[in-house]
């Protein structure tokens, strides 16, 4: 990554959490739900007693649609939820988008679930998302994932791009992709420690 870039993406991410300030909700909130629609490979809409929300699922980034990979992560997400899918929401927080911000679980016949945000970095479909995950093994699950050359990590090494950053060129916020860099579980690591209550 150039020098100025690396200088400047602690900044934005600060500034992104001083504009959009998290609107959160209690952390034992868990909400059943149905899927009614998967936007990509980290967000999907569902309809709760009370009416429709759109979710985001917590811990994990998906490439960008105009990412390498988009197509791959949004079609394994529908596999993985259907349209009808019974699931629990297990409620982190609001985004300023005014998604619901969940652990995902996906509840089959018989009272069994299965950690959809888990499934998706397990499968390689999904980044660990850095700046917001609190827990070190979702680095394990991604490095797993990449030592088995699963999903995203099977592409060239030229097409791991970190969605943020490529978020950033696209808005104009960085002028230059950083150089693309084998990833490892210890760089995973080493961000974690930045991740600060910002939002989605």
């Amino acid at each position: 990554m150039h020098t100025s870039a690396r200088l400047l993406l602690p900044l934005l991410i600060l500034s992104a959490t001083a504009a959009f300030p998290a609107d959160p909700l209690p952390p034992a909130t868990v909400l059943a739900a149905t899927v009614t629609k998967v936007n990509d490979g980290d967000s999907l809409e569902v309809q709760l007693e009370d009416g429709p929300a759109r979710v985001r699922l917590s811990a994990i980034d998906t490439p960008e649609y105009d990412q390498p990979y988009a197509a791959q992560a949004s079609a394994a997400l529908k596999a993985l939820l259907p349209l009808g899918a019974r699931v629990e929401l297990e409620v982190v927080t609001r985004d300023q988008f005014k998604r619901i911000v969940a652990v995902v679980w996906k509840r089959a016949d018989g009272g069994q679930r299965t950690n959809v945000n888990e499934t998706m970095l397990r499968q390689g479909h999904a980044w660990a998302y850095r700046r917001y995950m609190r827990e070190p093994r979702f680095c394990d699950l991604e490095a797993e994932a990449r030592d088995q050359k699963l999903g995203l990590w099977a592409q060239p090494v030229s097409d791991w791009i970190y969605p943020p950053e490529w978020r950033f060129v696209k808005n104009g916020e960085i002028r230059l992709l950083p150089t693309p860099y084998p990833e490892t579980r210890e760089h995973c690591l080493a961000v974690l420690g930045l991740a600060g209550a910002a939002t989605y």
